[in-house]
Formats: C-alpha cells, structure tokens, sequence
C-alpha cells in the first residue's frame, strides 16, 4: 500500500493508522517518489492527496495508470473538497474510490478493506 500526501502529519497520521489496521504502507511526498514506488511492483492500493505542491494527485494517478505496474493499483483520493468537479475530475483521472479529508479511521479502513473489483471481461 502507498500513501502519498505532501503534509509530513498527515502523512504520518494515514501511516498510523494503516499499521494499526494490520497492512503494511510505503510513503511518498512528491509525484516522483510514489512513481518510484510503483515502478518497484507490489503494491494493491495507493491513497493519493488530490492537492499535493506541484504535481497534484489527480496527475499522479493519471501517471500510475499509465504504467504497467500502475494498472493494477486501486487508487483512492484524499481530499478536502466534496463537490461534484472534485469528484469527476477524481474518476476521470482513474481513481477507484473518493475520500473527503478529515479523513476518519473508520473510513479509511472501509475503503482499504474494501473487497477489490475484477475489471470487466
């Protein structure tokens, strides 16, 4: 599992929690370190910040899906804007799932348990 989120609390909080949860996560601050950690392989989910400094989240994922290694990857956006652009601009960038920040344990867990979807035959 990835977390990429360029606030050093935030990121270490969503880090926290995830080990609590039972699962292993890698953190990246920058576009080009969670790239890095998708091209190593191995990785299922990425929770990804819409609002990262430079590149934004939406980019992100737009260039993890672009990868073999990316294709993969269940992408969910963090973010504290819940209108509907954010949202669409979200899925039409290849996020799976939508997060509004603050980003509660409860619901963190529901979306990194989440059962994975086969992509369609």
């Amino acid at each position: 599992m990835l977390i990429v989120e360029d606030d050093d609390d935030a990121r270490d909080l969503l880090g926290e929690m995830i080990d609590a949860m039972g699962h292993r996560a890698v953190q990246a601050a920058t576009a080009e370190e969670a790239l890095e950690h998708v091209e190593r392989g191995g990785l299922d989910l990425a929770l990804i910040d819409l609002g990262l400094r430079g590149v934004d989240g939406c980019e992100v994922a737009r260039r993890i899906r672009a990868t073999v290694a990316g294709a993969g990857i269940r992408l969910i956006a963090l973010t504290g804007y819940s209108d509907d652009d954010a949202r669409n601009s979200a899925a039409a960038a290849g996020f799976d799932d939508f997060v509004v920040k603050p980003a509660y344990p409860t619901t963190i867990e529901r979306v990194v348990n989440a059962p994975l979807l086969e992509p369609p035959a």
